[in-house]
């Protein structure tokens, strides 16, 4: 990783440079080496996760990719990025706001 694309992978777009790669690959099992990789930005690692999940769930050009050597900050941020997409997000409120005049308002505090 370190040599095809950065010692530090702040952007999404390395994921898409990846993605071309590993498609052209025949090989079915890839790791992703992030030797010498220093960092590893929140988007950047959430990126590379729909990567490797995308390619674990294709049905016809499935690969097992895996991440390893990944220093302790690397995958901290990869742990804390997968945590976060595995807890289910809160449904939006639905809100009904509705306009009031001032002299409503007094009304109701009486």
């Amino acid at each position: 990783m370190a040599k095809s694309l950065a010692r530090i992978i702040s952007s999404r777009d390395a994921a898409a440079s990846l993605r071309s790669l590993i498609s052209r690959s025949s090989s079915k099992a890839i790791d992703l080496d992030f030797q010498n990789v220093e960092f590893v930005s929140r988007s950047a690692a959430h990126e590379l996760l729909l990567l490797k999940d995308r390619f674990d769930r294709a049905i016809c050009r499935r690969k097992a990719i895996s991440f390893i050597n990944a220093n302790n900050e690397v995958a901290g941020m990869l742990r804390a990025v997968a945590a976060s997409r595995a807890v289910p997000r809160p449904k939006e409120a639905n809100l009904h706001i509705e306009k009031m005049s001032i002299d409503n308002l007094s009304g109701l505090a009486i």
